[in-house]
């Protein structure tokens, strides 16, 4: 009887979760899920599961373009060193977009770009989420 009770209530329940989901677990799900490029529905609204980078990046593949964001990699690369949280790796990316455009691939240039900007971005969202949760490093 109570394993019913219990099933009962994790069903009656399992609606209410799903809903209270914000758009952030929504958009991580269906990222992990099924990758970029993919639609998914949150609050009766379409959305898609590309990085605000990726959405940048996937303009023509002209020389100024991909010079244009590298230029905001870089500037978001240097917000993040100024927090304290930049990639090691990011400055690297970096390079290798201006070497690619250099070597005439744009594509190749904005792809790059878009990573090193997306590496930057999530260096300062570390810096954000380590000045509010500081007390959990501290040892007790």
């Amino acid at each position: 009887m109570k394993k019913v009770i219990a099933i009962t209530a994790a069903l009656a329940l399992a609606p209410t979760f799903a809903a209270a989901e914000s758009f952030q677990e929504a958009f991580e799900m269906n990222r992990a899920m099924h990758g970029k490029n993919h639609v998914f529905e949150w609050n009766g609204n379409k959305y898609n599961t590309n990085h605000e980078e990726e959405v940048e990046a996937a303009v023509k593949a002209t020389k100024a373009n991909a010079l244009d964001l590298i230029a905001k990699a870089k500037a978001k690369n240097k917000e993040a060193a100024e927090v304290g949280f930049e990639w090691k790796l990011t400055g690297g990316i970096i390079k290798d977009a201006e070497k690619a455009v250099e070597a005439g691939e744009y594509r190749k240039a904005l792809d790059l770009a878009a990573q090193a900007k997306y590496h930057s971005r999530m260096g300062i969202q570390q810096h954000a989420y380590a000045q509010k949760h500081w007390h959990l490093s501290v040892p007790q």
